[in-house]
């Protein structure tokens, strides 16, 4: 049977299930990311609709919701030294548009 004739029956929808199971998981998640694409494009959503949620100390994934802000509002950012020159230029996917959950209050 070839590869290709796996991805023409149900495997993504069976595997979108295993990985939904998985969903609080964050480090679990991150090691669906890396099996392949399909994980990847599966588990990616997950992943990014909550990472506020998520304990860690490194805040780079700010950096790439900033990209998506407007060039006048990053203008602004800049003169005030809250952003860098180095804000990632292209993603592999539109981060921002997985984000479901944001809390704002502390």
């Amino acid at each position: 049977m070839s590869c290709s004739k796996i991805f023409l029956g149900d495997l993504p929808e069976l595997t979108y299930e295993v990985i939904k199971y998985f969903h609080n998981d964050f480090s679990t998640l991150y090691s669906c990311v890396l099996v392949n694409r399909l994980w990847c494009r599966l588990a990616a959503p997950l992943l990014w609709e909550n990472p506020f949620s998520i304990c860690i100390r490194n805040y780079n994934y700010l950096e790439i919701y900033l990209q998506y802000l407007n060039d006048d509002i990053k203008t602004q950012l800049k003169e005030y030294n809250i952003i860098n020159n180095s804000l990632p230029s292209n993603t592999f996917f539109n981060y921002f548009m997985f984000l479901k959950y944001l809390n704002i209050l502390a």
